[in-house]
């Protein structure tokens, strides 16, 4: 398996994850208190994404440690045609969302509820993103 197709693994694994459960504390948390306080808001919001670059992070030192160090994969083509396929489709994904968010929730939804579809917007881009980056190295 290449870095890139074990990287996309091990970061689609974490975003569901962690945003799973952030989201699921957030509706746990509404059920206890309607009307959590701003510190505990972004408390949680705070500690999803330091545990989201914490896991980037390791991940990308362990593959490149696995690999030699300094010592450079040379991509080609196909690489980037992945590459490109992957991006290009996450960010119709994310444009439609931010759309979403942006136009359609400021009329109906306040504050929080925003924040969260803006956010669940971008983690939803990221895992297509993946998943079409698995799938181009698996398909070939």
């Amino acid at each position: 398996m290449l870095p890139k197709e074990r990287f996309a693994w091990v970061w689609m694994t974490a975003l569901v994850v962690v945003f799973g459960l952030y989201f699921a504390w957030i509706q746990a948390r509404h059920y206890i208190d309607p009307d959590p306080t701003f510190l505990d808001r972004i408390g949680a919001l705070a500690i999803a994404l330091s545990t989201l670059a914490v896991i980037a992070i390791a991940t990308h030192l362990y593959l490149r440690l696995r690999r030699g160090g300094d010592e450079e994969v040379q991509e080609d083509e196909r690489d980037r045609a992945i590459e490109l396929r992957a991006t290009t489709i996450a960010y119709y994904v994310l444009m439609a969302g931010i759309c979403y968010v942006g136009c359609m929730l400021p009329f109906t939804e306040t504050g929080w509820n925003i924040v969260h579809a803006a956010l669940q917007s971008i983690a939803i881009a990221e895992i297509v993103k993946c998943v079409v980056t698995v799938r181009g190295y698996r398909k070939g």
